[in-house]
C-alpha cells in the first residue's frame, strides 16, 4: 500500500513539474513566471494546451507504447507521434487568436465573470506569440514522448528481469522434491534391509514430510512454526533411521509464533550435515541450533568431517545458496566454515512477516 502510495505522488508531482516546463524560462531571464490564469487569455489556452498534452502522455504511457510500441509496431507508433505532434502545433496556431479563443472571457460580457482588475501596465490586446510557443510545443512534447519512453522501457526491463528471477526460483525449487524425496527413501530403505520395527515410523514420518512438501513447499512464505515442524520430524527421521551411530543434538530456542519464511530454505544445510557427517565407523556428530530473537532467525548447523560416499556438496545445498540470494537479498548473512576436522554453516535470516 505504502508503494501505491508513493507511486501516486510521484505522477502527482511529475504532472505539475511538466505544466509549470513551459514557464519556468521566462524573456526577462526570470526563471519561473506562472501563468496568469485569471488576466491573460493567452496563459489560460496554452494552459489548457499543456494539459491536454498531460493528457496524451499518459495515454501514450499506459496504451500506446505497451499496445503498439512493444507490439513491435514501432513504425505506427512513431507515424502516430508525429501525427499528434502536427495536431498540437495546429491547435496552437488555431486557438492563438482573440476571435478563436474560447478561453478569453472578455468575448462574453453576458456570463461577465468577476475579475480582479488587470495592472495599469498590463497591453490591451491580445498578447500572443506564435513563433516562440511553437518552440515550446515542440520542446515540451519531445520531452514528454521521450521521458514516457524510458520510463515504459526500463519498467518493462525490470519486469522482464523479475519474471526471469521467477522463472529461476520455479526451476530451483522443481528440483527440491525429487532430490528430498531419493534421501529419505534410501533412509528407509536402510531400515527395511535391517528390519528395523522403527521402519513404520519412519514411513509415517515420511508421509507428513511429504504432506507438507505437496502442500506447502510452493507457497512463496509460510509460516515459521509450519516449517520448524517439518524440520523436526526430518531430524526425528534421521535419528530411526541412524540410532546410535551418530550423535545428535537439536537445540529450538525463541518464540515462532507470527514469523514467516520461504519454505525448504533451511532443510538443505540441515540435510547437507547428516549425508557428510555420518559413517558408523567414525566418530560421527551432528548438532542443530535454531534461535530466534526479534525478527530474526539463526541457524547453527555442524558436523564432523568423516569418511563419506558423497564427498562434494549436493544439489540441495548449492540450490538453497542460490535461492537465498534471490529471495533474501541484503536479508540474510551465510556463513561456511571448513575446517580440517568440522563443518560448520551459520545463516541468519530475516524471519519478519
Amino acid at each position: 500500500m505504502k508503494k501505491n502510495i508513493t507511486s501516486y505522488l510521484l505522477i502527482f508531482f511529475v504532472c505539475i513539474a511538466f505544466l509549470l516546463l513551459p514557464y519556468m524560462f521566462t524573456s526577462n531571464g526570470g526563471v519561473l513566471k506562472l501563468p496568469n490564469l485569471v488576466n491573460n487569455p493567452h496563459d489560460r489556452i496554452y494552459f489548457f494546451i499543456y494539459s491536454m498534452l498531460l493528457i496524451f502522455f499518459l495515454f501514450n504511457y499506459y496504451y500506446l507504447i505497451p499496445k503498439i510500441y512493444f507490439s513491435k509496431k514501432q513504425l505506427l507508433y512513431f507515424g502516430i507521434i508525429s501525427l499528434f505532434l502536427l495536431f498540437f502545433l495546429w491547435i496552437s496556431t488555431h486557438l492563438d487568436h482573440p476571435d478563436r479563443n474560447f478561453l478569453d472571457f472578455n468575448k462574453y460580457p453576458k456570463f461577465h465573470l468577476k475579475r480582479l482588475p488587470p495592472p495599469p501596465n498590463m497591453k490591451k490586446h491580445f498578447d500572443g506569440g506564435p513563433p516562440t510557443q511553437y518552440s515550446h510545443t515542440i520542446l515540451v512534447y519531445l520531452i514528454g514522448v521521450v521521458s514516457s519512453l524510458l520510463f515504459a522501457i526500463n519498467n518493462r526491463l525490470r519486469n522482464v528481469e523479475k519474471e526471469k528471477m521467477q522463472s529461476e526460483l520455479s526451476f530451483l525449487k522443481a528440483q527440491i522434491n525429487p532430490h528430498f524425496l531419493f534421501n529419505t527413501l534410501n533412509s528407509i530403505y536402510a531400515l527395511a534391509i535391517k528390519k528395523d520395527d522403527k521402519t513404520a515410523d519412519a514411513v509415517v514420518q515420511l508421509s507428513e514430510l511429504m504432506r507438507y512438501i505437496i502442500t506447502n513447499a510452493n507457497d512463496d512464505v509460510i509460516a515459521l512454526d509450519k516449517e520448524l515442524n517439518y524440520i523436526d520430524n526430518f531430524i526425528q527421521l534421521q535419528k530411526t533411521r541412524l540410532g546410535n551411530t551418530v550423535e545428535i543434538k537439536y537445540e529450538l530456542d525463541g518464540n515462532v509464533y507470527g514469523k514467516c519464511i520461504t519454505p525448504l530454505i533451511l532443510i538443505s544445510f540441515i540435510e547437507n550435515a547428516f549425508k557428510h557427517g555420518v559413517n558408523p565407523n567414525q566418530d560421527s556428530e551432528i548438532n542443530i541450533k535454531i534461535n530466534i530473537e526479534d525478527e530474526f532467525l539463526t541457524l547453527f548447523v555442524s558436523n564432523n568431517k568423516v569418511d563419506s560416499v558423497q564427498s562434494q556438496s549436493g544439489i540441495g545445498l548449492q540450490n538453497t545458496i542460490e535461492r537465498l540470494s534471490h529471495l533474501y537479498p541484503k536479508k540474510h548473512e551465510l556463513s561456511i566454515d571448513d575446517s580440517q576436522n568440522k563443518y560448520t554453516v551459520t545463516l541468519k535470516i530475516n524471519v519478519g512477516c
